[in-house]
């Protein structure tokens, strides 16, 4: 639930897009600009996260993210103005929201969960499918009847009324999980105790950090493009507003498939595997995409909504697993924080730079070219990631 609401809040600005360009008056990348900020710090402040839910563990963190979250969103339905709009909606709530996010949430899954970390990790992930399938859909019908300013005041409501309460039952596991490479040992409150396990230093020293954080870069650099701007693309091919936010909503209903299959691929055939099964998958549904300003055909559009949204999410699942099976210990949120941080300036770069594409060429190919790209490298850079020799995983772990 903590995650549909907050990528639900992140997702449904593509329904907000057309109605801030009418607003503001702005370029369609001066707007995407508000989203980009919020991006951006959704990944810079990965290291700040990772070590405040080391200290103070998911309850506590959650509950107070909430409810600063909600009131950026209740201060963003009053700008008047652009800037203020990245100020308060970019910067407050993308601060307030990353603590909210699939870094944590997905921490609390691989503690609990360490002998089955990509199922577990894909089963919790689905909350940001489900998020994004509400949320985009009523976000465009409470747009169309009320505006974009009461749907933020909405969604502040939803975050007070239902992250808030739900998130007193937070806590991870309090025994020690015998087997697992961790060893974890966790207070009843939902704060970690001390635990065996790989420093903050020593992954910072390991070529295999380097290239887990290329693969979260790259991800995070494709699929933003195509999140914040499907919707204006549609638009712009004569499919209806109602229709297209439909559409980007399927896509997040298909990746709820998606992610459980690549949650059991990753345990299965291995994660560099599941993540390059995933990204073909995604590439050809771009490719779909393309085909429908080519032909004209709608049917496209279906055929992209199916293969796209069964790579939606991919990333996330399959580099976190990654990354507790080198990892994990006392310092795994810092760690993993330290990871995040490749991400907020990758989905800042996919989101501004599609955007930055139609106001240069009246376009979005030269960024669909953009996304084939990054793909490849994120595949390329997970294949780069192996255990070191000394890792007690090494025997075990793909």
């Amino acid at each position: 639930m903590t995650l549909a609401a907050q990528n639900g809040v992140l997702m449904s600005f593509a329904v907000l897009y057309l109605p801030l360009v009418a607003e503001f008056g702005g370029s369609r990348g001066e707007v995407a600009a508000a989203q980009s900020v919020s991006l951006l710090l959704g990944g810079f402040t990965g290291p700040l996260v990772g070590a405040a839910f080391d200290r103070f563990g998911p309850r506590r963190l959650f509950q107070g993210s909430a409810v600063l979250a909600a009131a950026a969103l209740v201060v963003a339905s009053r700008v008047t103005s652009l800037p203020l709009l990245v100020l308060t909606y970019g910067l407050w709530g993308g601060l307030a929201l990353a603590p909210l996010g699939s870094q944590t949430n997905m921490t609390v899954a691989a503690f609990w969960y360490p002998s089955a970390r990509g199922r577990a990790i894909a089963v919790v992930d689905l909350g940001t499918a489900v998020g994004a399938v509400c949320f985009l859909l009523i976000g465009q019908a409470l747009v169309t009847a009320l505006g974009w300013r009461a749907t933020l005041l909405v969604w502040a409501a939803l975050l007070v009324l239902v992250v808030v309460p739900l998130n007193a039952f937070q806590r991870l596991p309090e025994v020690r999980t015998h087997g697992s490479p961790e060893g974890t040992a966790v207070e009843r409150d939902g704060s970690t105790g001390p635990r065996p396990g790989t420093t903050l230093a020593d992954a910072l020293g390991s070529p295999s950090f380097w290239w887990l954080a290329a693969t979260r870069f790259f991800g995070a650099c494709a699929f933003p493009v195509m999140n914040v701007h499907m919707v204006a693309y549609a638009i712009g091919q004569g499919i209806a507003p109602a229709t297209s936010a439909a559409a980007l909503g399927a896509v997040s209903l298909v990746s709820l498939a998606g992610r459980l299959t690549t949650g059991v691929l990753c345990d299965r055939l291995g994660r560099a595997q599941a993540l390059t099964l995933a990204y073909a998958s995604a590439a050809l549904g771009v490719g779909c995409l393309a085909a429908l300003a080519l032909t004209g055909a709608s049917w496209w559009l279906v055929l992209y909504v199916v293969l796209y949204g069964m790579a939606q999410g991919s990333s996330g699942i399959v580099a976190s697993a990654r990354a507790a099976d080198l990892f994990a210990g006392a310092s795994f949120g810092a760690i993993w924080g330290w990871l995040t941080l490749a991400v907020g300036p990758g989905e800042a770069l996919g989101a501004w730079l599609g955007g930055k594409v139609f106001d240069v060429w009246g376009s979005y190919f030269p960024a669909f070219g953009f996304v084939w790209l990054t793909l490849a490298a994120g595949v390329v850079s997970m294949w780069r990631v192996r255990p070191a020799p000394r890792d007690p995983g090494s025997a075990r772990v793909r």
